[in-house]
């Protein structure tokens, strides 16, 4: 073979597939980067030193497949990312250490492909990338649908726990606030310059609309149902 048809040859020669990696610890990175790069991949560790990957990361890489871990720690969560790499064309695999079927199925409604977990052997992780690769699906209907019903299910236990909260006033959800970090209600009307009678009256109110008894009864209510003041 002449060295113009090595040449020709070699500039035939397809790009590696790039795979993007969204994970918050450099030493799993790397391990999963070598593991790619091994199979004649392109690995692409998205920065998290900003926060989590804008979508101009994903549209500029343009990563077949997205590597997902849901907890970017001081980047927030990989489930806000999920959009941006669909949106970009990329296959995103889900690569976490929860077992929660509900969290799973909520990845699966934003968009995500599949679901590895963070234990499971190199080869397994491999062979989800392919599957996803060759166009085909990693999870089933019928599990598809299951996983899907856990993240609504939750989703329907979370509006009906938060429903009482909604009755709230501002002010009155500002107090239940204070409260539920661990102020009195001497100090409240203190930093609010009104008088305790005020704020007592505010508090019983509270009672009434959540339906419970005491402070700490409605302090209780509100973290089970995660309810924390917004703006």
């Amino acid at each position: 073979m002449t060295a113009t048809a090595v040449s020709a040859s070699s500039s035939r020669r397809p790009a590696p597939v790039r795979v993007a990696i969204v994970e918050d610890h450099q030493l799993l990175s790397a391990s999963l980067s070598a593991a790619l790069a091994a199979e004649g991949y392109e690995p692409v560790v998205a920065p998290l030193d900003e926060g989590a990957p804008p979508a101009s990361f994903f549209s500029e890489v343009a990563p077949a497949v997205t590597l997902l871990d849901l907890d970017l720690g001081g980047a927030g969560s990989g489930k806000d990312v999920i959009s941006s790499a669909t949106e970009a064309g990329s296959r995103v695999l889900v690569v976490s250490a929860t077992t929660d079927e509900a969290d799973i199925g909520e990845c699966l409604e934003l968009g995500a492909s599949g679901f590895v977990s963070k234990s499971a052997p190199y080869d397994e992780l491999l062979d989800a990338v392919r599957t996803l690769l060759g166009g085909r699906e990693l999870v089933t209907t019928a599990e598809r649908g299951r996983l899907l019903r856990c993240s609504r299910e939750r989703r329907a236990a979370v509006d009906t726990a938060l429903r009482p909260f909604h009755g709230l006033s501002r002010r009155e959800s500002e107090i239940l606030s204070q409260l539920m970090d661990g102020h009195s209600v001497e100090r409240i009307a203190s930093d609010s310059v009104v008088s305790e009678a005020t704020v007592r009256s505010q508090v019983r109110s509270i009672l009434l609309k959540l339906g419970v008894r005491s402070q700490l009864e409605a302090v209780a209510m509100a973290a089970r149902a995660g309810w924390h003041l917004t703006d």
